[in-house]
């Protein structure tokens, strides 16, 4: 496996309100779901915690790297890191992105963090 240095970048206002205090085993199989969805496997099974400014912070370990979440309950929207060292589909990770959080106002970057060349910036739509 050659190993690259993937970045995605995802933020999103959110559209759902099932997703409260008591939404830690929808989340955590959201992490699972989307480790399937890019072709991952997992190393360290996710760690969830509520905190008291009423938002969920995520993650969970990847073979080749990590994903992790911040989710502010009240102000309904996400931040979302992918980071991995092996190649992955981001217009599949976008499309499953968008429908568990049913996104809008989309912000999303893609870095290749190649320590060898100029770090290269996409702006995803």
């Amino acid at each position: 496996m050659e190993i690259v240095h993937h970045h995605l970048i995802y933020q999103a206002k959110v559209g759902r309100g099932d997703l409260g205090k008591d939404a830690e085993a929808p989340l955590k199989q959201f992490l699972y779901d989307l480790v399937q969805e890019i072709d991952m496997q997992v190393l360290i099974d996710p760690v969830l915690k509520f905190s008291h400014a009423q938002a969920w912070t995520g993650l969970i370990g990847i073979i080749t790297s990590h994903i992790s979440f911040h989710y502010w309950t009240v102000e309904q929207y996400v931040q979302l890191d992918v980071y991995s060292c092996k190649e992955f589909d981001v217009e599949k990770a976008k499309g499953f992105l968008d429908k568990f959080w049913k996104a809008s106002e989309q912000k999303i970057l893609f870095i290749d963090r190649n320590p060898d060349e100029e770090f290269a910036v996409k702006k995803i739509t």
